[in-house]
């Protein structure tokens, strides 16, 4: 009896090494999945007009996601909610940048999606930035 239950243990740990191996060789999800909704780019492009226009324009974006490439879009997000505005940095609420953060890969192309662009619980670190899909 004893045996079988160091078997059964051990045949289970395995099980569980193998589940976890596997969760951990899966694709990340990445900008390209859709990860922002069409209204909250368009309520962050309001606030980004407000409060970001006058130093960024919109054209500033496309290379600035280009050298984030490889890095989770938590780290972008993370910089900005720190640094912007200039005149008064961390000024926002943490939804606000997570909206100006979608308007900034619409205004990139990144295609919309189903589900807003969640800025809690560290799931912005799971996202990478990607060269955008064409």
């Amino acid at each position: 009896m004893e045996q079988r239950m160091k078997s059964f243990f051990s045949n289970a740990f395995a099980i569980a090494v193998l589940l976890c191996s596997a969760g951990l060789l899966a694709d990340p999800r990445s900008v390209n999945d859709g990860v922002y909704t069409k209204e909250q780019a368009k309520i962050g492009e309001a606030l980004y007009t407000q409060h970001c226009l006058l130093c960024h324009d919109k054209k500033y974006f496309r290379p600035v996601l280009e050298r984030w490439q490889g890095q989770p879009i938590g780290v972008m997000f993370t910089v900005m909610s720190a640094s912007m505005p200039e005149s008064n940095p961390g000024f926002l609420s943490e939804k606000e940048y997570a909206d100006i953060l979608a308007y900034i890969l619409s205004l990139s192309r990144y295609a919309a999606g189903d589900s807003e662009l969640d800025y809690r619980d560290g799931v912005l670190d799971e996202i990478m930035v990607e060269a955008r899909k064409k």
